[in-house]
């Protein structure tokens, strides 16, 4: 979780988690903008941005830019997985 002009905070991502009732989900606050200066302006993307990865396989399941409600049937598809992330 970052700001449209930079990195985000442990309360944003806290805040926004709740706001999505994101129980079973982690949310991270990038304090230092990593994940954009190192991975999604290569993606060809802007803020605001949504990506899902898993967390057991370290893949990229889901990138997109905007709105993060497309977000969920990838979400859940690592929740429902059988491995030891779903649990």
């Amino acid at each position: 979780m970052c700001t449209a002009s930079g990195g985000g905070s442990a309360a944003l991502a806290s805040s926004w988690g709740n706001s999505h009732n994101l129980e079973n989900v982690q949310v991270w606050g990038d304090v230092q903008d990593y994940v954009y200066t190192n991975f999604v302006q290569y993606l060809g993307g802007s803020y605001p941005n949504t990506m899902v990865i898993d967390l057991e396989t370290m893949e990229l399941v889901y990138f997109d830019v905007g709105a993060v409600d497309s977000a969920v049937s990838a979400i859940e598809g690592i929740i429902n997985a059988e491995h030891p992330c779903a649990e």
